[in-house]
């Protein structure tokens, strides 16, 4: 404990830092027949001073003392009184020695009551070093101390609790000595390395969890485990603030946290305030010097303003997120999408493997959740190979670099010595933290959560007919641009290539369809004309067309305008009486995957990623009217769970018409409902914060793929890319009962 001194002043306990121990209870001095002072008890400090009764100022150290001296008046005494200080026993014989006595105050002649509720503790007047008016120095007998804290601390430190619900499974709490408590029940049949990773994102922390709670071996639901506030998953730390800290608030220079001072008087420390809201204590400093009026100690209702700069990505602006919908330790948020552009460099090591293939059927898995990491048990097939049909199909990762790490473990935890040399039927374990929710058992918790969703997004997921696209809005979005290029190889540039694709699908509508087309953006010199070229050239001309236009310099602003235009022009649609039913955002990517990958694979936006609201207030998006005119993006859980099953649908409708139209396909799991990446779960920007019901982001190829990309490179493959995604969405609004494709023929585009 690092503070120096407590004050009290005029009857009021002012805390500079957070070394007392408080409870709800008050520690009541009344000096000079005085009313009751209110004071909380006071462990680990160096000395107790107590002046004047007109300015009374404490110090304390009440374990490593010898003495307890108290100078009511401010002046020296000695044992009578007569004004000569001389050392002196406390009176109290018997260490905790209980009075009952509601009152609790100062008996002149025995000395001071120290109580909780109906029990008192009586410490006696000692001898005053001497001292000026200031303040007399005090120390407590340790001898009795040891005796004091056993039996004080049980009964007036160690409050009643009150923890606020967070999730079904996680509880919080503000306890008496101004900590964040968290505390979580575990599933049934839950091992500590699940626990870790639904609650902090990463399931190698379960040792550090493990050893916070000198636990080990089995969980049980009987359990309650504690999470230190500082490694929560982000946006439950979120979660957790605002259920303590109702009041708290973000704003544009920071987050404004109105002190709570639960305990009495005084309130939480700076200290506290700035590891939670930061995550270094030490930025208590910069915290005080934003807020020039307010001393270290704090008091109940002080507003404190943490700086923007200086705040955890949980608590930035631009990540908060107001989460009505029931909260899921599954959730990470994100401000901006993390930088997603891959050279061919970080594939050259897995170039030469295999491509990998779909599997046909359920594949049959076998669990043991005895075990202190829970795992689940493969039997390889002929021709498989561990990359791909374990690593990359039954946990989801595509990315080169996630697959390698991926494997590595999975090598590991079975002892592997070399992978080229497992025979058929070799029994793969794999760890259960890193399964995807449908390959967990089916009384998995995760697993039932997660087919519980698309249950019911999928029955609120009803979309009018429109033949042709009759009445249809359609959005359309070509990633990246200007100078963000996206993920190159060799000479292939993502955003020049997506463009094309764009422009020939929106060409394709205009001309075939009833829908009316909307681009996001456009290259300021060669507006939507398509090239009649194989290879293209580089272009970084893209503008965002947004009122006024952006020219694509920063990628994340790039992004969130897309969003903000979208939602504008979705606006201005409700006002024309277009169903909402019938606006479609499609935003055209191509994809940087692991090698062994090819093919179409489609996001859309899940829905305990999205649920909540988000902002963007810094100047460049302002500027905009677009933002203006809504800055603040809400997606409640109903509109969530609606966007969800509507855009599976589409998603399914064209990745079924690349299956028909004989392109190539992500072989497991095409259409998700969230990117992972690092070790980290996120929706992309552009359909996380759209308000466009039916959304998808769709990845038309993996660059990363040496043939996806010969093909990339030509027109023709382009072409058909747009024709399968036209048809997609063609019959996405035909009569859901037809079971035939009814598509206008389309001749083949140049």
């Amino acid at each position: 404990m690092n503070v120096d001194q407590v004050v009290v002043n005029d009857y009021q306990c002012v805390k500079n830092t957070n070394w007392c121990v408080t409870n709800p209870d008050e520690f009541d001095i009344d000096l000079g027949g005085l009313d009751a002072t209110p004071c909380k008890p006071v462990i680990g400090p160096d000395k107790f001073d107590v002046g004047p009764t007109n300015s009374m100022a404490v110090v304390a150290n009440v374990i490593s003392s010898d003495k307890f001296d108290i100078d009511p008046d401010g002046d020296a005494l000695d044992s009578d009184g007569s004004g000569t200080a001389s050392e002196r026993e406390p009176m109290l014989s018997e260490p905790g020695e209980w009075m009952k006595n509601e009152k609790r105050k100062k008996d002149s002649a025995h000395g001071w009551w120290y109580g909780s509720g109906g029990r008192s503790i009586r410490l006696p007047a000692a001898r005053v070093f001497g001292r000026t008016s200031s303040g007399a120095t005090l120390s407590l007998v340790r001898k009795w101390w040891v005796g004091l804290l056993g039996s004080l601390l049980p009964a007036v430190l160690v409050a009643a609790t009150s923890f606020k619900v967070i999730t079904p499974e996680l509880r919080a709490a503000l306890t008496s000595d101004y900590t964040i408590e968290v505390v979580v029940t575990p599933h049934d049949g839950d091992a500590w390395s699940r626990l870790a990773k639904r609650v902090t994102g990463n399931g190698d922390r379960w040792n550090e969890i493990a050893a916070f709670n000198h636990a080990g071996g089995n969980l049980t639901t009987e359990q309650h485990v504690r999470i230190p506030f500082s490694i929560l998953r982000p946006n439950l730390q979120r979660d957790v603030a605002q259920a303590i800290f109702p009041s708290d608030s973000s704003a544009a220079d920071g987050w404004r946290h109105v002190v709570v001072g639960s305990s009495g008087i005084e309130g939480e420390s700076l200290w506290n305030i700035a590891e939670w809201f930061t995550g270094r204590g030490e930025n208590y400093a910069a915290i005080r010097a934003a807020n020039p009026s307010q001393g270290l100690s704090t008091r109940k209702g002080d507003v404190i303003l943490i700086p923007k700069e200086l705040l955890a990505s949980a608590f930035r602006r631009g990540e908060m997120e107001e989460r009505n919908a029931p909260k899921t330790a599954e959730v990470r948020k994100s401000e901006d999408d993390p930088e997603e552009r891959t050279s061919a460099d970080a594939h050259a090591a897995a170039a030469s493997l295999p491509e990998a293939v779909a599997v046909s059927g359920q594949p049959s898995l076998t669990y043991d959740r005895t075990s202190a990491e829970p795992f689940a048990v493969y039997r390889l097939q002929k021709g498989e190979a561990l990359y791909s049909s374990v690593a990359i199909r039954f946990t989801g990762r595509v990315y080169a670099k996630d697959v390698g790490d991926v494997l590595e473990r999975i090598v590991t935890f079975n002892g592997i010595d070399d992978v080229a040399r497992i025979p058929i039927g070799y029994r793969v374990k794999i760890p259960m933290s890193l399964l995807l929710p449908e390959y967990l058992p089916a009384d998995d918790p995760t697993r039932v959560a997660s087919e519980q969703v698309k249950r019911e997004s999928a029955k609120l997921a009803v979309r009018p007919r429109a033949k042709g696209l009759a009445g249809v809005r359609v959005i359309l979005d070509a990633g990246h641009g200007g100078r963000d290029v996206g993920a190159t190889y060799d000479d292939v540039w993502e955003s020049n290539y997506v463009y094309d694709v764009m422009c020939r699908l929106k060409h394709l509508l205009e001309k075939k369809s009833g829908a009316a087309v909307s681009a996001t953006t456009k290259s300021a010199q060669a507006g939507y004309a398509i090239p009649d070229d194989d290879e293209l050239e580089e272009s970084t001309d893209h503008i965002v067309l947004t009122s006024p236009k952006y020219v694509i310099g920063d990628p994340a602003v790039g992004v969130h305008l897309r969003w903000y235009l979208a939602n504008s022009i979705f606006r201005r649609a409700m006002k024309q009486s277009v169903p909402r039913e019938k606006v479609v955002f499609l935003s055209i990517h191509a994809d940087s995957l692991h090698p062994a990958l090819r093919g179409a694979m489609a996001y859309i936006p899940g829905q305990r990623y999205v649920t909540g609201s988000y902002e963007k207030s810094d100047q460049v998006y302002l500027a905009r009217a677009e933002v203006r005119e809504s800055p603040v993006v809400r997606h409640s859980e109903k509109e969530s769970l609606a966007a969800e099953g509507l855009s599976r649908d589409l998603a399914d409708s064209i990745i079924d018409a690349f299956q028909s139209d004989g392109l190539k396909v992500h072989p497991f799991n095409p259409v998700r409902d969230n990117v992972v990446r690092g070790g980290r779960e996120w929706v992309p920007a552009v359909i996380r914060y759209n308000l466009i019901p039916t959304r998808v982001l769709l990845e038309i190829c993996n660059l990363g793929n040496e043939k996806d990309r010969t093909l990339m490179k030509t027109k023709s493959y382009r072409q058909k890319v747009a024709e399968a995604i036209y048809e997609g969405l063609v019959n996405y609004y035909n009569d859901r009962d037809d079971e035939q494709r009814a598509v206008p023929s389309i001749a083949s585009g140049r």
